[in-house]
């Protein structure tokens, strides 16, 4: 709880105003304005308890996913379009490496009233397909039908699902909606994408992917119209996407420089 003091003269002189915890317009009293207050300061100084236990969901069997993203809404999905040379895709630059992906799961695709469940972080940007050996962002998610299509490593193939929200559920499935955005470690920018089979809408609903969750065999499955869940960015001109990036705080995550000396002197606080 924070206090503000602030100083009041009237005709050059001070005035003492009484302000008392309790008012004639509430039904409570003085101890009650007190426990109140007490654990409103409580909230504020420790965080509320937060039930962080999880059920792990994985891709349904036997189904086909792959997951392209297109920077610039260019073809075919390739990270020159999101800013990065040909050398740092080659020699997996560290501006590259710090980059990453976003996937936020919600209940509803309403930005008015939906609620985010959990995020899923995709940081292994260079461990999906390559095109002419160069790394691009196409990765293939799940084992198909035995053809030997390995990709459980890949990082979007678990969910881990908040209990809280799985207890809510009333029936044997639920469906929520999946949004995706990348982090461009070069330029400190974050790119958001649209469906791509939504792309004719003009809702909100444009943005996200529907999903299904199967409860009881604790799988989960992109709704799309083949095989590709093709995600294209939005023009990064595009308000909505500067209001995201206005929010994004950077800082530089940098290695600390060590002394070369080894004796410290307390006078003049420098090593010798």
């Amino acid at each position: 709880m924070s206090i503000i003091k602030e100083r009041i003269k009237i005709n050059n002189k001070d005035v003492n105003l009484k302000i008392t915890l309790s008012g004639r317009n509430q039904i409570s009293g003085y101890q009650q304005e007190i426990d109140n207050i007490t654990k409103e300061t409580k909230d504020e100084l420790t965080n509320p308890i937060v039930d962080n236990e999880v059920r792990r969901f994985s891709q349904v069997s036997g189904e086909l996913t792959l997951l392209n993203f297109y920077f610039n809404s260019s073809s075919p999905p390739n990270f020159t379009n999101a800013g990065f040379t040909n050398a740092e895709i080659d020699s997996a630059s560290n501006n590259l490496l710090n980059s990453f992906f976003i996937m936020d799961f919600y209940d509803s695709f309403d930005p008015y009233t939906q609620t985010k469940i959990f995020t899923i972080y995709n940081t292994q940007v260079l461990g999906g397909e390559e095109q002419d050996g160069r790394s691009i962002p196409f990765y293939i998610i799940d084992t198909y039908l035995g053809i030997g299509i390995d990709n459980n490593s890949n990082q979007f193939y678990h969910w881990f699902i908040p209990k809280s929200y799985l207890d809510a559920q009333t029936g044997f499935t639920a469906t929520g909606y999946i949004k995706f955005s990348f982090y461009n470690a070069k330029i400190g920018k974050v790119y958001l994408f649209y469906n791509k089979d939504n792309q004719s809408l003009s809702t909100p609903e444009k943005m996200y992917f529907e999903t299904l969750l199967d409860l009881n065999t604790m799988t989960w499955d992109i709704i799309k119209s083949s095989t590709n869940a093709k995600a294209y960015e939005i023009p990064r001109t595009n308000i909505y996407a500067e209001k995201v990036n206005d929010a994004v705080d950077n800082f530089d995550n940098q290695q600390q420089d060590y002394p070369n000396k080894t004796t410290f002197n307390p006078e003049d606080g420098k090593y010798d």
